[in-house]
């Protein structure tokens, strides 16, 4: 095996060959890092609303095995509308040129929630007439507020070994877990690792945790049942801080006669 470092010294010409192994080495790193991973976004791509825009930011998005490299922010305007907004990725590829594969990326907004299979979805909303639409939550559960709210728990993320959820769903759930009294440290342990997560949880581990923290013996599959068990091990720890600290307040009460 050999690799083709160059040389970059003045008055040395750039051979082709040298050119070549810039080339390979810019996509064969990308390559080898995700060629793991499940199709759909990988890293970056937040979402924020700006006026009357939905802003995503720059990212890495893998699609049909090619690593898109999304170096600037996109943006799509939005509008008030009666049922579901779907905010997709849509994607193409065209080989006009012997030379070179054309692939592109463009935002849209659909009403169909469905995906085909050039499409990705980022987030989804239900504006009402003057409303303004929010990017920000409250907590878990404000996540699948159905007005007025972007909503990412359908988001299509790819993690390592399979498809998971949006990492802004995830972080949440560390939060919510990390700020309760006393968590059990299995909680703590995997709000670590969704905090420490530069892209989505890997789903095998997401649904593995789920499973066992729930007693479940039933597996989840989709975005839909990994969110509900999200918040019902979230309940099952803030019903748990609620007790202690009654006991707390218990103890402290003198009896006088």
């Amino acid at each position: 095996m050999q690799n083709l470092y160059p040389l970059f010294e003045r008055n040395r010409i750039l051979k082709k060959e040298l050119l070549w192994s810039l080339r390979d080495y810019a996509f064969g790193q990308l390559r080898l890092e995700y060629g793991e991973y499940a199709a759909g976004m990988l890293q970056g791509c937040g979402v924020r609303v700006e006026e009357d825009r939905i802003v995503v930011s720059p990212g890495i998005i893998k699609w049909n095995e090619f690593i898109f490299l999304m170096c600037e922010e996109e943006r799509i305007g939005y509008e008030p509308s009666e049922g579901f907004t779907s905010v997709k990725m849509r994607f193409s590829t065209e080989q006009n040129s012997p030379d070179y594969v054309l692939h592109t990326m463009k935002l849209v907004s659909d009403k169909r929630m469905d995906l085909a299979d050039n499409e990705f979805e980022i987030c989804r909303y239900r504006l009402q007439e003057g409303a303004e639409l929010r990017d920000t939550h409250t907590d878990l559960w404000d996540m699948d507020t159905e007005y007025n709210t972007l909503n990412y728990i359908h988001a299509t993320w790819g993690g390592l070994g399979g498809r998971s959820i949006a990492p802004a769903v995830s972080r949440r759930f560390a939060r919510e877990i990390l700020k309760a009294d006393s968590p059990h440290p299995e909680d703590i342990r995997f709000a670590y690792l969704c905090l420490g997560q530069t892209g989505a949880v890997p789903g095998e581990i997401l649904r593995d945790y789920l499973t066992r923290r729930n007693q479940e013996k039933k597996s989840i599959f989709t975005n839909e049942d990994i969110f509900t068990k999200m918040c019902e091990v979230l309940n099952k720890v803030r019903t748990c801080t609620e007790n202690r600290q009654q006991e707390r307040s218990g103890r402290r009460q003198i009896i006088v006669y």
